[in-house]
């Protein structure tokens, strides 16, 4: 019988610290901290569920919440059957950094930070990085490859124009969205079962406030940990990519999919930003020695790619920027036809960019 598509195993080894949001963002109430063998431990909770556990302690705890709708969550993690409970039926636990759990545990209760995390995706207590998330970091290396350098942005007014523009760049059949050549390729979330997620702080590094000075900004994350962090275990998380070559509809494209070209795309692709990244970051001592640990561990496994996943990952990581001739741009605006060299970066926990990983592909 004719395999209608190849199978692999993909295993995604992370670099350093990668958040992919829920969209859920999580306050004082929503969570509650504690300390626990000398670190931070966060635990997030559904406080009406936690309501209905509590039996008499209900009215209690409404009564706190009335009286003090800011302060209330002070009071109650001094209460030691409160804690117990919080720590029993808590949606889901992580790390905390000693800084952000610092930061959170002077400002708790005192209404002078909203305190927010921005949470992880999940199913169910495991986080999970979606498969649309790895599928679109592999669609954007793909278009690299696949792009006449240096890029002419397509002049069109057409309806769609740049989205048929792309699927046509990719050897789709035609620009129709259901002629993508992408649709052959599946690519399933990968679990992170048993991983525990820690919550950092995202230094917006190159943002400036009205006076010219680094704007300081109140930003927690919950991520997947990078293993070139201290005292990081190594992992893995692991997804099932398929290539349906055998669909009636893909012999019509005009480019294939392979295994081999997607992982030579994804290291010529991520290999130039990282190039990029190394180039804003020379002068950085710490930041220069932890890219060239990236690239350490991408040539220790020659069968291995870069790939860069998530939040904050920027600009040159998710489009065509850097296959863009250069070009002057206008005061204080940018002509997206030409490079933009951007002037931002995002880093967790004062030395680690986000989103970072290599990746395999084994069949199975």
């Amino acid at each position: 019988m004719k395999r209608l598509y190849e199978n692999y195993l993909m295993t995604i080894t992370p670099l350093t610290p990668i958040h992919i949001g829920s969209g859920e963002v999580i306050m004082p109430g929503d969570y509650f901290l504690f300390q626990e063998k000398g670190s931070y431990a966060l635990y997030a909770v559904d406080m009406g569920y936690l309501g209905s556990r509590l039996a008499k302690g209900r009215d209690t705890l409404c009564k706190w919440i009335l009286d003090d709708p800011v302060g209330w969550v002070k009071k109650a993690i001094e209460k030691e059957n409160f804690t117990t409970l919080v720590k029993k039926y808590a949606r889901f636990r992580s790390v905390v950094s000693d800084r952000v759990g610092g930061e959170i545990k002077n400002r708790w209760g005192e209404g002078t930070s909203m305190l927010e995390i921005s949470t992880f995706e999940r199913s169910g207590q495991n986080p999970i990085v979606p498969g649309s998330s790895i599928k679109g970091a592999i669609r954007t290396a793909l278009l690299y490859q696949a792009v006449k350098k240096p890029l002419q942005i397509p002049n069109t007014r057409q309806k769609n124009g740049v989205s048929r523009w792309e699927r046509e760049t990719l050897g789709s059949k035609s620009g129709d969205v259901q002629d993508d050549i992408l649709r052959h390729l599946k690519v399933s979330d990968a679990t992170a079962k048993g991983v525990q997620t820690v919550v950092l702080n995202v230094e917006h590094v190159g943002m400036r406030t009205q006076s010219g000075k680094q704007a300081q900004l109140v930003d927690y994350r919950e991520c997947l940990p990078g293993i070139l962090q201290p005292d990081a275990e190594d992992y893995t998380v692991q997804a099932t990519l398929q290539i349906w070559f055998g669909h009636p509809h893909y012999s019509f494209c005009r480019g294939k999919l392979t295994k081999e070209h997607i992982l030579q795309s994804c290291r010529q692709f991520y290999g130039t930003v990282l190039e990029a990244d190394m180039q804003y970051w020379r002068g950085d001592n710490e930041l220069e020695e932890l890219y060239a640990e990236l690239k350490k561990r991408l040539q220790a496994n020659p069968h291995s790619a870069l790939i860069r996943l998530g939040w904050g990952c920027g600009m040159d990581s998710t489009g065509l920027n850097l296959v863009k001739p250069t070009g002057k741009h206008p005061p204080r605006k940018i002509d997206y036809k030409f490079r933009y060299n951007p002037q931002t970066r995002r880093i967790f926990d004062g030395l680690y960019p986000p989103g970072w990983a290599v990746f395999t592909l084994e069949a199975t």
